[in-house]
């Protein structure tokens, strides 16, 4: 045993073994791990024990938090020579003994909390139960109890009120009860209402050890069972938390009764602008605990509902089965995410089954409504319908895909067709020699003439071709074109054609009209494998001015148009193949059946002449194709161009040609000269124009539209016809940067040919130029 100050250690066992031969039951209690350390024999007996060792093992895990809590009390307050004393209630095998016990805080080991405990007097516990009872609740109550004299001195307290105030000699100003109460006052006057006799109970503020708290105080007259006398019995219980939330309330009660005045009239003015809202506004609102939506009249209104079959779809299966399939997922992520994020606005863009069956666009906007905590509890917001702004965005697009296919097909096309004039015009000079092989020949030019057509389509589809626009009167030209539908189509599909009285003529090329509408005619009868019918519809059509509705999907400036409208009974198209019906090189028949740049030739055509060509259909049931070409204000002129059949020989006529390619330079020298004519050649339009300033001059200039250095053959035509009127000019082109114009061609008095050219062709229109 080893003296430290004011507290004893004991090291080991060994140390107590003055004490072994004790008859007082005595034990040291390991506080800090909560089980007995070390007895005497007495002690062992006292907990029916058989050895030490048994003792030892015993578990106190099942003691109340009030037990370990009162032993910590005893370790904490007591200065180590000072022996406190109290009664306990023990259970050494499940039987309760109740002693008299004198506490001893020691150390054992190395500085562990102890106490060692004497058994000082027994108690019969079948004398006075119901006192022990009442003592046991006095020391496990959460409620403070103390015990004063007349004049405040503190005589006794329960554990609850130790842990509290601490010891009589350590406590605040001596622990009494004018030292408790922040107000002497008060407690003077407690002390005289309690021992007169009388209750009192008051809600005060008191010194403890961890500083100022509210505690609640009832107050009654009790007997010192020690002497006799009267006492004051406080008990007490901490009120702080509830006294600090009772002030606040009482401050929020305070400023919302300042604001209740002005928040009913805004609350009144508001409900009649939200009521006026609703009736002119698609607005819903949603009460997410109820789950439970309301919807304006107008938001009924614009899904095109009776009202009263909107609600009971509503309550039956619930708004999201109104969202088209294809939209229902990322407009429940989105909901979801609203959840989660209320302040985030909840916005999405959706297609909404309307009464009527069809699926329109819709935005909605929305703000999450959250109490104090921030948990949503509703959802308002407005719909606006957007399905014009939807077809635009996607007009727009598809404009912008088209035309970036368009370029891509004029930067290629100058080029190939350069090389398309050098393998036609070979293959043609090939079939005049001796022992040509007219097979091998013709394959080589029907070839070439194949890829030739190719890119005038695709020219055709990027408004980019040579157009040779007139006056043409569509009662000439669809009569005979119906008569070549009737053999190319066959006998299982019938053609009827209708056209309009006083039918206006159109401004356009008629080859091209003519090939438009075969175009779309052979697709309708690969869309009608077991016959129908095909139906060529010819009407005028106005479009209004500013005064007139828009056409969001139409080019159409406001005017005067006539419509072709062609119809057929064929399978008709799925959404998905209409989105890409006018794209190049998109077609839905089997590899090699075709090219899939019909329709969309037709499409580049129609809007290069100031028109537009549109679609309708649906699966199953046919197709309608309008092409709207402008109006022609001139006197109407000779229907489409007959294809010439021989070539022309010239008459030793001399032609100078600008041509920078080589290779097609060669092949049209040698063409002419087989045509008998003499060719002088020149590669740019400064060698041209000394050439042409030369006598004799030249009957006759064949320039191609694109010269080298960014120069243009049109510039250069128009420079020999002011210097030299007599000069006739042809142009060609393989593709003209900039399609040639009405002006240049025609009110220029300029012929044109487009590579590659057949043989024939060039001899034709080189001698219907010479002639004039």
């Amino acid at each position: 045993m080893i003296q430290i100050g004011a507290i004893i250690q004991f090291s080991s066992h060994d140390d107590l073994s003055q004490f072994a031969q004790l008859a007082t039951p005595l034990w040291v209690f390991d506080v800090d791990r909560h089980k007995i350390w070390w007895a005497n024999p007495a002690g062992i007996d006292f907990w029916e024990a058989h050895n030490l060792l048994e003792l030892l093992d015993r578990d106190f895990s099942t003691d109340s938090d009030t037990v370990r809590i009162r032993l910590q009390q005893i370790v904490n307050s007591s200065s180590g020579s000072e022996r406190i004393q109290d009664t306990w209630t023990l259970y050494p095998n499940g039987d309760p003994k109740t002693v008299s016990l004198s506490f001893l805080p020691v150390h054992i080991e190395a500085n562990v909390n102890a106490v060692l405990i004497e058994v000082k007097q027994y108690f019969d516990n079948n004398t006075d139960q119901e006192s022990l009872r009442i003592l046991e609740a006095a020391r496990a109550s959460a409620l403070m109890v103390s015990t004063f004299s007349a004049d405040g001195r503190l005589l006794a307290q329960n554990p609850a009120a130790l842990n509290c105030y601490g010891t009589a000699t350590s406590g605040l100003l001596g622990n009494d009860m004018v030292g408790r109460l922040k107000d002497p006052d008060v407690a003077k006057q407690l002390l005289s209402t309690a021992t007169g006799g009388q209750s009192f109970d008051t809600e005060q503020e008191m010194r403890t050890q961890n500083g100022f708290r509210v505690h609640r105080i009832l107050a009654r007259r009790g007997r010192d069972p020690v002497t006799g006398i009267f006492v004051a019995v406080l008990s007490e219980e901490d009120i702080t938390k509830q006294a600090i939330i009772q002030r606040q309330m009482q401050e929020l009660n305070e400023r919302l009764e300042a604001e209740v005045i002005e928040r009913t009239r805004k609350l009144a003015e508001s409900e009649e602008r939200y009521a006026l809202a609703t009736q002119n506004a698609a607005i819903w609102d949603w009460d997410i605990e109820q789950d439970h939506l309301f919807v304006s009249p107008s938001f009924i209104e614009a899904l095109k509902y009776d009202p009263s079959d909107f609600r009971v779809a509503l309550a039956s299966s619930g708004i999201a089965d109104l969202v088209h399939p294809e939209d229902v997922v990322s407009y429940r992520a989105e909901l979801d995410r609203h959840l989660n994020e209320p302040d985030v606005p909840f916005h999405h863009e959706h297609r909404f089954l309307m009464g009527t069956g069809e699926f329109r666009w819709f935005h909605a906007l929305g703000k999450c409504v959250v109490d104090h905590a921030g948990v949503p509890k509703r959802s308002v917001g407005l719909l606006t319908d957007i399905s014009d702004r939807k077809r635009l965005e996607a007009s727009l697009f598809s404009a912008q895909r088209l035309e970036a296919i368009g370029q891509l097909t004029g930067g290629i096309a100058h080029d190939f067709n350069n090389l398309l004039t050098v393998v036609q015009g070979n293959a043609e000079l090939l079939e005049i020699v001796d022992d040509p092989d007219h097979e091998l020949a013709g394959q080589i030019i029907k070839a070439a003439q194949r890829g030739a057509e190719l890119t005038r389509h695709l020219l055709a589809f990027s408004r980019k071709q040579t157009l040779l626009p007139r006056s043409v009167d569509l009662f000439d030209l669809v009569s005979t074109i119906s008569k070549t539908l009737l053999r190319v189509l066959g006998e299982e599909v019938s053609v009827t054609t209708q056209l309009e009285d006083n039918l206006w003529a159109i401004h356009a090329d008629p080859t091209q009209v003519e090939s438009a509408i075969l175009n779309v005619a052979l697709n309708a009868r690969d869309a009608m494998p077991q016959g129908g019918k095909l139906v060529i519809e010819c009407k005028n059509r106005e479009i209004p001015g500013g005064g007139g509705r828009s056409n969001i999907e139409s080019s159409l400036q406001p005017g005067q148009y006539v419509e072709i409208i062609i119809r057929d009974t064929g399978l008709g198209m799925s959404e998905n193949t209409l989105a890409r019906a006018f794209e190049p090189f998109f077609t839905t028949k089997e590899v090699g059946q075709g090219s899939g740049l019909g329709l969309s030739m037709v499409f580049g055509f129609s809007r290069q002449s100031g028109g537009d060509a549109t679609i309708q259909t649906a699966p199953g049931e046919g197709t309608t194709i309008s092409i709207t070409l402008p109006r022609s204000n001139s006197v109407q002129e000779t229907k489409a161009v007959s294809r010439p059949s021989d070539v022309i020989q010239g008459k030793g006529e001399h032609i100078h040609v600008l041509e920078d390619n080589p290779d097609v330079q060669k092949v049209i020298f040698e063409t002419l000269e087989a045509m008998n004519y003499r060719v002088s050649l020149s590669s740019n339009a400064e060698a041209a124009m000394q050439a042409v300033t030369q006598k004799p001059h030249p009957d006759l200039i064949l320039t191609d539209v694109i010269l080298p250095g960014g120069q243009s053959g049109l510039d250069f035509a128009r420079q020999v016809s002011i210097l030299h009127s007599g000069i006739k000019i042809v142009l060609m082109s393989g593709y003209p940067e900039g399609p040639l114009t009405e002006i240049a061609l025609v009110k220029e008095g300029y012929a044109f040919l487009q590579k590659p050219m057949e043989r024939v062709l060039l001899s034709q229109t080189i001698r219907s130029v010479l002639i004039g």
